[in-house]
């Protein structure tokens, strides 16, 4: 397979100028969601905890999929599936040291430009939330792991903290979905992260200008962190590596990158990173292999790119067999995504290629892996997911349209192998997002070569 380079990576990416989403597309969207919560409300709460350790404030993808507002602290939207109408509730003082004119302003042009029916003060919400309430009718929300959040006062009972005093803290408020039940009690609460997500999985031609361009900056990322891989350097030296690849382009890490190598690689220990101060940093030995695993992020929509590589830049007989073998199943799983299809018909595929290639591997190590792989309960995972920010596993069977990522994860005796591609699923099959990629033993090995020869 032909590779390009990271400066032609660069170029073709700054090719792409990133899209917003106009008034009208956010209406459609939210005329969307309406249609499908027809029978009651869905709320969707702007992010309310910040974050002092990020490169920037985070929204949440969900109120910015339907709002447009990426810098707003603490809003609420609320869809109205019966009329089809919308109401956005904004606080009425900074929740933080925000110093600089808020974003979220009944008055300002990003609201305007948002085309929402109803812009008020948050303190409204308890009146529009009261009269709803009369009628028993369903209210949605989306339940995330971190589900705190800030609510009006008049809400909450509790006393408002003085304009700009900066001093609140959310984490010590309950969630926000309890309160609301608390206050209302006849409001059926039905939790519908799936089904929201379910409606910002088929992107727009808006959004594919961005995921398109997050998708080709990666890939850029990924191969500087395959060529920074040699041994006796840190694993933080190749995840360094994909950041600066990321941002030299243009981009933003949509969440530190993984070089994880030797046992580190190995699922679940390579998740705990998140959790240590030295994020499992260690020196990458020969024989060894490393998990890179990266995303860029372009003007809020992601990528998700990895390979699996060896730190001497070359495979040993075991693991060329394995990888070879691997690389072959994945492309044929990958083959067997369309419209209509299912993951287990994709493991299907997989596993059909995989175990094809039994009689033809010569090493023990090899023919165990196969065996141990051709059952999906011996994986260490086999992820179809899609590329939204709080990426969620594809609804299935799979829709025509929809960005995603396919990842199977395997190891054995402590060794683990790793791929991941970007595709958007068409019709009879899926277009690649994310060309120019190595994939076998020879190929993975020409890119690190490519870096020796420098």
């Amino acid at each position: 397979m032909r590779m390009i380079s990271f400066s032609a990576t660069l170029l073709i990416a700054l090719l792409f100028i990133p899209a917003t989403a106009s008034g009208n597309e956010l209406q459609v969207r939210r005329q969307k969601a309406a249609a499908s919560f027809s029978d009651g409300i869905l709320l969707i709460h702007a992010v309310s905890v910040t974050n002092d350790h990020e490169d920037g404030f985070r929204q949440d993808s969900a109120f910015y999929y339907f709002t447009g507002l990426e810098n707003t602290t603490g809003a609420i939207l609320a869809i109205d599936g019966r009329s089809g109408e919308s109401w956005l509730f904004l606080p009425t003082y900074p929740l933080y040291w925000n110093v600089l004119p808020p974003e979220g302003k009944d008055d300002s042009p990003r609201v305007r430009e948002a085309g929402i029916e109803h812009v008020g003060d948050w303190s409204e919400l308890e009146g529009f939330l009261a009269a709803a309430s009369r009628s028993g009718q369903r209210l949605y929300y989306v339940g995330e792991v971190d589900a705190t959040a800030d609510l009006p006062p008049n809400i909450t009972r509790q006393p408002a903290p003085p304009p700009g005093d900066g001093t609140s803290n959310p984490m010590e408020m309950p969630s926000w979905v309890a309160i609301v039940g608390s206050r209302w009690p006849s409001f059926r609460l039905t939790e519908a992260r799936d089904r929201v997500y379910a409606v910002m999985d088929v992107p727009s031609e808006s959004e594919l200008v961005n995921i398109r361009a997050a998708t080709r900056v990666v890939v850029g990322s990924v191969i500087a962190g395959i060529r920074a891989v040699r041994p006796g350097a840190t694993q933080r030296s190749a995840e360094w590596a994909m950041v600066e690849g990321c941002w030299h382009a243009g981009a933003r890490n949509a969440w530190w990158p993984w070089a994880m190598s030797g046992p580190n690689a190995v699922r679940p220990t390579f998740n705990t990173s998140q959790t240590r101060y030295d994020h499992l940093d260690r020196v990458m030995k020969a024989g060894e292999l490393v998990r890179l695993d990266d995303s860029c992020s372009v003007n809020h929509y992601e990528s998700d790119l990895g390979r699996t590589v060896p730190v001497s830049g070359h495979f040993t007989a075991e693991q060329r067999e394995i990888w070879n073998a691997f690389v072959a199943a994945y492309q044929a799983g990958a083959a067997a995504i369309r419209e209509s299809s299912t993951v287990e018909q994709v493991f299907g595929a997989w596993r059909t290629e995989l175990v094809r290639h039994r009689d033809e591997v010569k090493t023990t190590l090899a023919k165990e892996a196969i065996d141990l792989w051709s059952k999906r309960e011996n994986l260490d995972a086999f992820f179809v997911h899609t590329l939204i920010s709080n990426e969620g596993f594809a609804v299935e069977p799979f829709r025509a349209g929809t960005a995603i990522a396919f990842e199977p994860q395997a190891s054995i005796h402590g060794q683990a192998f790793f791929m991941e591609d970007n595709f958007v699923i068409t019709h009879t099959g899926t277009e690649l997002l994310t060309p120019g990629m190595p994939y076998t033993a020879d190929e993975i090995e020409a890119v690190m070569q490519s870096q020796d020869q420098k």
